[in-house]
């Protein structure tokens, strides 16, 4: 499989005030991930916990610090501004783009448990098409409908996502 997109050890700060009233946060500290063609990532992480500025560096919209990001291969934004759909609404996935290359799909889309099924349909039609799609969520038990693979972002790192084990587990041992 292809990567779709590559992130490595990107990091972003915002800074708020002037002279000697100044704040910082530094939202995204060295996140890297990989993402094929026809996979399916959720970002897990609770309210400001940096899912949608991950989600717009990653579309090549807003501008990381340091690291570097690689759109199928290549790291011009220029590539972004091709093959990366940002999507911020449930209108948005109503309108396909017409391209006819692998796209990097990135949901920054609040959805709850009625919305999930649709969500997830659109989301194997693109992963069927060679697509890769990144879903942002704040709830955990949506991520295994939608998602192939999960990751957790939290003080502003990515964390593979470890799920308890069932109690059938227990049992089998």
């Amino acid at each position: 499989m292809i990567a779709a997109l590559e992130l490595r050890g990107v990091t972003k700060r915002f800074i708020a005030g002037s002279g000697a009233c100044v704040a910082t946060a530094d939202v995204l500290r060295g996140v890297s991930l990989c993402v094929a063609t026809g996979e399916s990532l959720a970002v897990v992480g609770g309210s400001d916990a940096g899912k949608s500025t991950l989600l717009l560096c990653a579309a090549g919209l807003l501008g990381h610090d340091s690291g570097e990001i690689r759109w199928f291969g290549e790291a011009e934004r220029a590539v972004a501004a091709r093959r990366t759909a940002y999507h911020c609404s449930p209108a948005d996935l109503l309108h396909p783009r017409g391209v006819d290359q692998p796209t990097v799909h990135l949901l920054d889309v609040p959805f709850g448990i009625e919305a999930c099924l649709a969500i997830a349909r659109w989301i194997e039609c693109r992963r069927d098409a060679g697509d890769a799609v990144i879903v942002s969520t704040r709830d955990p038990d949506l991520t295994r409908h939608v998602a192939s693979r999960t990751v957790v972002l939290r003080g502003g790192r990515l964390h593979p996502e470890v799920r308890p084990q069932s109690r059938v587990a227990e049992y089998v041992r």
